[in-house]
C-alpha cells in the first residue's frame, strides 16, 4: 500500500519532506513583525478515524488516478488499506488487543496515510478559509503553510486574534484530530 500511494504525496501542496525541503521554501524576505508558528496534530496516528482516512484516501485516487498503476483499481486499494487499518493488533501483558481507532505507527504505510488524511483535510480547510475570510487570506495560508507528517508551519504576518481565528477553524476540521 505505501508503495501504491506515496506517489499521491507529492500532490499535497503543504508537503515537507525533510529538513533541507523546509528551509529551501522559506521565502528570501520576511517581514520583521512576523512570527514562525507550529502545530502539532495531538496523536496523530491513532487519531485517524477509519471512515475519514478511507474517504481522504479515495478524494486523492479520483483526483489523480494517472498516479495509480493500472494493474490495481481503487476499489482494490481501499479494501487493502481497510483490511491494514481494521486488523492492528498488540500484545502487552499477555492480553491481546485491536486497534479500533486510527492506524498503528509501526504501519509501513503509517506516514503516508497520515500525509494524505491531513492533506485532504487541508484542501477543505483552504476553501473554509477563503469561504470565511476572502481569497486574499485563503491564498495566503494555502501558500505559506507547511508541514512535515504532523509538525505544521506557517510565518504568520497576520494579528494575534486572526491567529486564534485560525487556530480554531484547525481544531475543528474533525472530530478527533487537534
Amino acid at each position: 500500500m505505501d508503495i501504491l500511494l506515496k506517489p499521491y504525496i507529492t500532490k499535497v501542496q503543504s508537503y515537507v519532506r525533510d529538513t533541507v525541503d523546509f528551509l529551501n521554501t522559506i521565502p528570501e524576505k520576511i517581514n520583521p513583525e512576523s512570527i514562525l508558528v507550529s502545530f502539532d496534530v495531538t496523536n496523530l496516528y491513532s487519531n485517524i478515524p477509519h471512515e475519514l482516512g478511507l474517504t481522504a484516501i479515495e478524494w486523492w485516487l479520483d483526483k489523480y488516478p494517472d498516479l495509480l498503476h493500472e494493474r490495481f483499481s481503487n476499489d482494490f486499494v481501499l479494501k487493502c488499506l481497510q483490511f491494514i487499518l481494521e486488523n492492528n493488533f498488540m500484545h502487552f501483558n499477555d492480553i491481546f488487543y485491536r486497534q479500533k481507532l486510527g492506524t498503528a505507527m509501526g504501519t509501513k504505510v503509517a506516514p503516508t496515510y497520515a500525509t494524505l488524511v491531513l492533506g485532504f483535510l487541508e484542501e477543505k480547510l483552504f476553501v473554509t478559509l477563503e469561504e470565511t475570510f476572502g481569497q486574499h487570506f485563503g491564498n495566503y495560508i494555502r501558500m505559506s503553510w507547511r508541514r512535515y507528517l504532523d509538525d505544521c508551519f506557517i510565518i504568520w504576518d497576520r494579528g494575534e486574534d486572526q491567529l486564534a481565528d485560525f487556530c480554531n477553524i484547525l481544531n475543528s476540521m474533525s472530530r478527533t484530530l487537534k
